[in-house]
């Protein structure tokens, strides 16, 4: 009997069970549960799905920071350009200046960047909501029905 290519189907394939591994290699349950027990397969098996899990983790992370640093690396090289255009800009031509502003702002935007006034604006609209939300919250939700005929009218 090969006990680690049992234990090894068993650990790695999770619909494996003593039952199934007893039938395919024409030996008792209680042999294998014993086995099992002494060599403690089921931890093993536990053991196997952590590393599994914290390596499509650990992938997906990577995946996550290689994509954040060619995004960085795309922003860093826009804001060079940038940089270059408005020293190079000739500050009498509108339409150039105004086009490196609007690219400013498009910058600014991705990376983030809030400036004073815009924090400002999002801290009165968060206020606005917040009492929007207390005056309904104060308010009572009544509901009253008014019937226009008597009780002996409803029987008919």
């Amino acid at each position: 009997m090969d006990w680690n290519a049992v234990r090894e189907e068993y650990i790695a394939d999770e619909s494996s069970s003593y039952r199934k591994l007893a039938k395919k290699y024409d030996v008792s349950v209680t042999a294998i549960y014993n086995r099992a027990k002494a060599e403690d397969w089921q931890g093993q098996r536990k053991q196997l799905k952590d590393k599994t899990v914290t390596k499509s983790i650990e992938k997906i992370s990577d995946k996550k920071a290689n994509q954040a640093a060619k995004y960085n690396d795309m922003v860093y090289t826009m804001t060079a350009k940038l940089t270059a255009a408005i020293n190079a800009v000739d500050p009498k031509d509108t339409t150039a200046v105004r086009r490196l502003t609007a690219s400013l702002c498009d910058l600014r935007e991705l990376l983030g960047i809030k400036s004073e006034a815009d924090s400002r604006e999002q801290e009165a609209r968060i206020a606005n909501l917040r009492r929007q939300a207390d005056k309904e919250d104060d308010t009572v939700n009544e509901i009253e029905i008014v019937f226009a005929a008597g009780p002996e009218e409803w029987n008919g």
